[in-house]
């Protein structure tokens, strides 16, 4: 059963249901009913057990094959299909990496602006990057402003 596979994990770890369910944002009293049957597990939470710990979501879901996953994804299609990524995210992806060091460097800029919220907090990588920071977030090189 579900419930008795996740118990299976958590102890293959050597968690207490509180780590355990730290890891997966959930309470340890969360996963103590979930192990004990009292709670079922949500197809988001089954998602999270598996990429946090590398579980086969098909050993999870239903016991079939083996526990963990061989191996994490090695191209874009893989990375795409382990991470649930749409055909925008792909791109993006892919239009990164072929990005030379110091475009990358501007668009890591711009993330961490945008995380943060707080352009004093942002790190400044050169004396042009706050230009770089702007284009990037113009879109090519028309002048137009990326709409979203």
């Amino acid at each position: 059963m579900l419930n008795t596979r996740v118990k299976y994990i958590r102890k293959n770890f050597n968690m207490s249901q509180e780590t355990f369910g730290n890891k997966l944002g959930v309470t340890g009293a969360g996963i103590s009913k979930i192990e004990s049957g009292q709670r079922s597990v949500t197809d988001q939470m089954i998602l999270m057990i598996c990429k946090e710990f590398n579980i086969n979501e098909n050993w999870l879901r239903h016991g079939d094959g083996e526990i963990f996953r061989q191996k994490l994804p090695t191209g874009i299609e893989q990375l795409a299909e382990y991470y649930q990524l749409d055909e925008l995210d792909k791109r993006i992806i892919n239009e990164y990496s072929m990005l030379d060091e110091r475009k990358r460097k501007v668009i890591k800029e711009y993330i961490m602006r945008i995380a943060y919220g707080n352009h004093n907090n942002a790190v400044i990588l050169d004396g042009d990057v706050e230009n770089e920071v702007l284009k990037c977030a113009e879109g090519p090189d028309t002048g137009e402003k990326y709409t979203g």
